[in-house]
């Protein structure tokens, strides 16, 4: 099967275009911007470099929209043409304050460029490790092998110029635009250029080379520094690479000649190799929204390989720059599946916990540790747990020793001396990883971390109303308010059950919240409509990462059908093909793993040794499993509208709870369904 057919590179690039939402989807309130801000940009499959489309458009540097965090986006009209083509970009993210796309090549036909010009584009195309478009007449394609972005334009006639403006660093609006301290440009040989510089408080080396007959030259336009390449012929080759340790590091990446076709189906075999993890059988136009949303879930973080800037020695992955979703889902659907991959996510963050003395909240190309620190708190922590009972923790004891120097850190005294945080979400943070931990310890015998972690684990209920059953109102709530961050399913979920008076209380405050019985509502498209519809206190609807767990929590009151219910419904209104078909930031694939989870009938509890069983939108699937084994999920008497679960069986075993631990999933078998 040929994966990559399915899997759509613009999947998410515009703003929204989502089926118009009947029931319970259609009460359901977007608090965030209503597009997916991703980016067609070529990549290998958790790629160090990547090379698409440069227009300055927020926040990935492609398309034409401004910087936009609710409503509908605004537009810039020169973001309809392009600058030329850049490296290393988000995907998925919003505002976070630092947006890469280095090295930026502008091709010119003739001998003369002319810097700063935008061109308009046509015949724009692109499949899984490659891009191409053509600007007024210039023929640009890119791929990528694992150290170099691969670059092949073909002139109208007569050669031209390849101009690289080292200097370029994040978007070009006001917002996100910055340029390198200390550049230092320098001509390395007849046909390589390279500059030197900090780029957000990181030492960083780019090199670009020529393979075909030229001329290479320095050029300077005010502050922007960089290097144009003069060809005679029609054809060029140019490969740029990046380097966090030096130029002669840089220099070596870009390597020799290469076959740029060769190449490209180099990329398209790996992308292939990638996706095939999973097979899925279900119609056509599910595929296609099912293997985008998988491709969008496997393009960060990015490895580094042995050429990280944080330590020395070991993998070095980068790009966990929203962490605060990624931890959830997409983290996990790459343990599942990606065993190499996984293992040096979890060795990557146990380095970078052992090297700074705690885990950052979001690591990139950034010397800023505490960056969107107000988001979340003990995310890698979560990580590392969720990669640890997956099996892809060598060391168990080392990982804890470093969660708890993680949980004691001077960043977390408010919340281990005082027992309070600024923010009720920190402390439901830190009280379910604490949690967690410890009961992992106590399963291993470190009987004293365990008995340092236990008692945080049980500060949950300090967050919480007795009177109303949420979470109190004294607190500040990022990007929701007290109810999407109520019923996340936690560590103690039955005492948290007992504050709302039982399971069926629970389920009240739960269908509210969901919005059983409540009138459709019309989305806001303005900041103001938004902020005016945050008292809703309504379910993001997949829109944003706060609460898009919560659909099982009615599991734990009885209430399976009800997770049935709003899975399907997100599965069906809140997802679709093209470049309109996410319902919100992807935030580096937590949003389109979240998808896939909802579609394979399973969901991860971060951190904990445990999956959901939920409402399988497939007629089948088949998972090969980061432990080697096979996951196959059968469903009998599938079909559209049949969404309930009357059995849930593994390797025979009924699931009557709807829970399975991780670890049992991880040694393969069958998951078996029968609908109603």
């Amino acid at each position: 099967m040929d994966y990559c057919a399915y899997a759509d590179v613009f999947h998410g690039c515009g703003e929204m275009d989502l089926p118009s939402p009947k029931g319970i989807a259609a009460t359901w309130f977007f608090i965030k911007a209503q597009c997916g801000n991703t980016s067609p940009a070529a990549t290998l499959p958790f790629g160090k470099m990547n090379a698409g489309p440069f227009s300055g458009g927020y926040p990935t540097g492609y398309g034409e929209h401004l910087i936009n965090c609710a409503g509908q986006p605004k537009r810039f009209a020169a973001g309809k043409k392009l600058l030329g083509f850049s490296h290393l970009c988000h995907s998925g993210t919003g505002a976070v304050g630092y947006y890469y796309n280095y090295a930026v090549v502008s091709p010119h036909a003739g001998t003369t460029p002319q810097r700063g010009r935008r061109f308009a584009f046509t015949e724009e195309r692109g499949e899984p490790g490659y891009y191409a478009a053509n600007l007024e007449g210039v023929s640009c394609e890119m791929t990528v092998d694992p150290l170099r972005a691969l670059h092949r334009y073909r002139f109208p006639a007569g050669g031209g110029v390849l101009s690289v403006d080292f200097t370029n660093v994040g978007l070009t609006e006001n917002h996100g635009k910055s340029a390198p301290e200390q550049p230092a440009l320098q001509i390395v040989d007849e046909r390589t250029a390279g500059l030197s510089g900090i780029f957000h408080g990181v030492k960083l080396y780019l090199a670009a080379r020529c393979f075909s007959p030229c001329a290479v030259s320095p050029w300077q336009d005010g502050k922007r520094l960089g290097a144009d390449f003069a060809l005679p012929g029609r054809e060029a080759l140019l490969a740029v690479a990046i380097s966090a340790r030096s130029m002669e590091r840089a220099v070596s990446f870009l390597g020799e000649a290469f076959d740029f076709d060769q190449s490209r189906a180099a990329a398209y075999q790996a992308w292939n190799d990638a996706l095939s993890r999973v097979e899925i059988d279900a119609p056509s136009q599910q595929k296609r929204i099912f293997y985008s949303n998988l491709y969008h879930s496997l393009v960060k973080p990015c490895d580094w390989g042995g050429d990280g800037y944080l330590y020395e020695g070991g993998p070095f992955l980068t790009d966990f720059i929203t962490l605060w979703d990624m931890y959830k889902t997409q983290l996990p659907l790459v343990f599942a599946l990606y065993r190499e991959p996984g293992r040096k996510i979890a060795e990557s963050l146990l380095r970078t916990g052992e090297t700074l003395g705690f885990l950052p909240n979001s690591l990139g190309l950034c010397s800023n540790y505490a960056h969107e620190s107000k988001q979340a708190r003990m995310l890698g922590a979560y990580a590392l747990l969720s990669a640890c009972h997956m099996g892809l923790v060598d060391d168990p004891r080392r990982m804890l020793r470093v969660i708890e120097q993680d949980v004691f850190s001077p960043g977390k005294r408010d919340f281990t001396e005082e027992h309070r945080c600024a923010s009720h979400t920190w402390a439901l943070d830190m009280a379910d990883a604490c949690a967690y931990a410890a009961w992992l310890a106590e399963s291993l015998g470190e009987a004293e971390i365990a008995q340092r972690l236990a008692p945080l684990g049980k500060l949950w209920s300090t967050a919480y109303d007795p009177a109303s059953g949420l979470l109190s109102r004294d607190s500040s709530y990022y990007e929701g308010t007290l109810h999407n961050y109520s019923f996340r399913p936690c560590a103690y979920m039955d005492e948290r059950i007992a504050l709302c008076g039982g399971p069926d209380g629970f389920v009240r405050a739960l269908d509210k919240f969901f919005g059983y019985g409540a009138r459709p509502i019309k989305q806001p498209v303005t900041p103001a409509g938004v902020v005016r519809s945050i008292r809703l206190g309504r379910f993001e609807g997949f829109n944003n990462e706060p609460d898009m767990e919560t659909p099982y929590s009615y599991i734990f009151a009885g209430r399976h059908d009800r997770t049935c219910e709003v899975a399907a419904a997100g599965r069906k209104y809140m997802f679709t093909t093209g470049r309109g078909g996410l319902p919100g930031n992807n935030d580096s694939g937590g949003l389109s793993s979240c998808y896939i989870w909802n579609t394979l009938g399973l969901f991860p509890v971060a951190g904990r040794d445990l999956f959901f069983i939920g409402t399988p939108g497939v007629a089948s699937a088949q998972l090969m499993l980061s432990s080697g084994k096979a996951l196959d999920i059968t469903v009998k008497n599938p079909g559209e509208g049949k969404i309930y679960v009357r059995s849930a069986c593994f390797n025979g075993k009924e699931l009557p709870d709807y829970m399975l631990p991780a670890g049992e999933l991880m040694r393969g078998g069958t998951l078996a369904f029968e609908m109603s």
